[in-house]
């Protein structure tokens, strides 16, 4: 069967980088280069998975995970084989081998050799997180031989739109976009030019049709919310009123939303099925764009008005970074509980040294979304039929299981 790739003469790695004083969700060590890749698109190959056939199909024919430490686990069982529209990665796996699929490549080596994919990402520079989705990305299109051109729109919108016109003019086999806010950023272009297409991470006011690669953050929210109840209830008791501070990215944007209404109602549900009753005092709203700068100056105001603040919820990891800095500077570390979503290797440390307040963090693993954008991408353009969604690993990391996750040697 002959592969149905388009060709592009080459391909061009745009990534505008800055250095960042503090990082966030993902945000953390900032990168410092400028550069541009072009990497000459090769002939395509003669064969292909062939059209028609479903994800659990392809994933049996070529084998799950391919690499120096590949899982016991069969990966295909994360796949619904009727053909769900909604698909949650999260098999049974121990902790360990959980944590070890960030770093294994998916598919066969060189899968889809020639293979052009488009991916637009709204900012990279001065977020780890960011900087995470993409290198994994990278990884796996270098893995699966796929000629990967990405553009920073450096959260402008409207470079955004023109970067994702740019791949569509480029004739791109496959496009993925993770956009700013939720906005549309010209994806009906893309869908218009008829070229499948991948969401990754931020969730969009958009009808498709599209695969959306992200972790179920509003379920991560509930989990971490509704584990920071029962640490409370267990430390504290029952309190009429807790004093609440929510911090979150941004107003009308659907990924940080999703995060704090699971949270809000994961306390609720916990308090109402312990007492019949709800005792939380949200106290105020604070967007802080998902940099720990502004969620330690928005926790710091909240604080000077609110001296006797019980809890946080943070939207991600920075938020909790931002949060834990103002109470450190107050003198207040401890004191206040929180309770956060990404995973991250530092945030995860806390809770294990249990100094700081963090006791709840439901992973967001970018290095799994980077690596399954790519290969949905890829699946997509060879004519598999993808879910309409695909879910990464979610784990909540808690004061009694963290053990089971800290990995000191872990990059994120």
């Amino acid at each position: 069967m002959k592969k149905n790739f388009k060709k592009v003469n080459s391909l061009v790695l745009v990534a505008v980088m800055a250095v960042s004083v503090l990082a966030g969700c993902g945000s953390g060590a900032p990168v410092t280069e400028t550069g541009e890749l072009v990497t000459p698109a090769e002939e395509s190959g003669e064969e292909t998975t062939g059209a028609g056939e479903t994800v659990a199909e392809a994933i049996e024919a070529e084998g799950a995970f391919e690499g120096t430490a590949k899982l016991t686990i069969d990966y295909s069982q994360a796949i619904d084989p009727e053909g769900a529209d909604i698909v949650d990665g999260s098999f049974q796996a121990t902790p360990e081998e959980k944590g070890s699929l960030a770093t294994q490549m998916i598919g066969t080596e060189k899968q889809f050799e020639g293979m052009n994919i488009g991916f637009s990402q709204h900012r990279i520079a001065g977020s780890e997180w960011y900087e995470q989705l993409v290198d994994f990305a990278k990884a796996e299109a270098d893995y699966l031989g796929v000629n990967l051109t990405i553009y920073d729109a450096n959260d402008d919108m409207n470079q955004q739109i023109s970067d994702v016109e740019t791949l569509i003019n480029l004739g791109m086999d496959s496009i993925i976009v993770n956009p700013y806010n939720s906005a549309n950023v010209g994806l009906d272009a893309i869908v218009a030019a008829d070229i499948p297409l991948t969401v990754v991470n931020q969730a969009v006011e958009f009808s498709g049709p599209y695969t959306f690669v992200s972790a179920d953050v509003e379920n991560s929210g509930y989990k971490s919310g509704f584990e920071l109840a029962r640490y409370y209830d267990e430390k504290y008791g029952w309190k009429d009123e807790v004093k609440a501070l929510v911090l979150s990215s941004a107003p009308q944007e659907a990924e940080s939303d999703y995060r704090r209404w699971g949270q809000v109602m994961g306390w609720t549900d916990y308090m109402l099925d312990k007492y019949g009753k709800n005792n939380l005092d949200i106290v105020a709203y604070q967007y802080y764009q998902w940099l720990p700068e502004p969620a330690m100056n928005a926790t710091l105001d909240v604080m000077q008005a609110n001296p006797e603040l019980d809890i946080i919820f943070a939207a991600c990891d920075g938020g909790a970074q931002g949060a834990v800095a103002a109470l450190e500077q107050i003198d207040k570390l401890g004191d206040v509980l929180i309770c956060t979503i990404d995973g991250r290797k530092s945030v995860l440390e806390w809770i294990k040294d249990g100094d700081k307040g963090v006791v709840a963090d439901a992973f967001n693993d970018p290095r799994q979304m980077g690596k399954w954008a790519v290969y949905m991408a890829a699946l997509q353009a060879d004519g598999v039929s993808t879910p309409s969604t695909y879910y990464v690993m979610n784990d909540l990391v808690t004061t009694e299981n963290v053990d089971e996750y800290y990995d000191s040697t872990s990059t994120y």
